[in-house]
């Protein structure tokens, strides 16, 4: 029989449930009513990296920097992200997360089988994105980002495959020849647009109603409709 020494091996568990030696950062300890739950504190931090990018840019990403605009301790940022390279990646499949929420949402509202339908739903997203300037400044900057970061690149590929079949379907329904390329078409002048508008502190929403009407009529009614019409005489 052994002999109780009244110390606790390493893998036993101390009176809080929590394994000796567990890191806990500094602001989660006390009282389980006092301490914000774990996740509103990660999420807390991730939108603060969002900030932080649309403001300054990607490089200006630190620990340090990040809990100053989060308003948390620098153990905080610490505890939940090991490295600059996870906030980045954590911060943009936050803000694709909720993007893709937001997508789902306008989705239901407004159906997409006719040519009408599916510009109002374009402009209506661009506006909805619009309504947060910066978290959008902080899409395009991690866009870029991607380039020279394999694992946020692999997130922006997803997206971008699910945002295309998505707007695939709806050109299918319209009996569109090429859905995929008129997906890939429409997606790319969005992003444009988004680009030129971001400068311009505007989303643009007239004008880009008026251009994407003419385009996405153009893709549905084939290379006929881009032909000039002739006058009779």
């Amino acid at each position: 029989m052994r002999k109780n020494t009244g110390r606790r091996s390493d893998g036993e568990r101390s009176k809080t449930g929590r394994r000796r030696g567990t890191k806990v950062p500094a602001d989660t300890r006390g009282t389980a009513g006092a301490a914000r739950p774990q996740e509103d504190r990660r999420a807390t931090i991730l939108d603060a990296t969002l900030r932080l990018i649309a403001t300054d840019g990607v490089d200006a990403v630190t620990h340090r920097r990040v809990a100053a605009a989060a308003g948390v301790p620098l153990g905080s940022t610490t505890y939940y992200f090991e490295s600059r390279e996870q906030l980045l990646r954590e911060s943009f499949r936050r803000y694709l997360e909720q993007t893709r929420a937001l997508q789902n949402r306008v989705a239901r509202t407004i159906p997409k089988t006719t040519v009408a339908g599916l510009v109002d739903y374009l402009v209506e997203m661009t506006q909805r994105e619009f309504e947060d300037e910066q978290m959008l400044l902080a899409e395009y900057e991690l866009t870029l980002f991607a380039a020279r970061d394999a694992e946020i690149a692999d997130a922006l590929h997803d997206w971008d495959a699910f945002m295309l079949g998505h707007l695939a379907r709806a050109f299918e329904s319209m009996s569109a020849t090429r859905p995929f390329d008129c997906a890939r078409t429409v997606l790319n002048m969005v992003r444009g647009h988004e680009l030129d508008s971001l400068s311009r502190h505007d989303s643009g929403a007239d004008d880009l109603r008026r251009r994407l009407t003419v385009v996405v009529g153009a893709l549905v009614g084939g290379p006929e409709a881009t032909r000039p019409r002739v006058r009779k005489r």
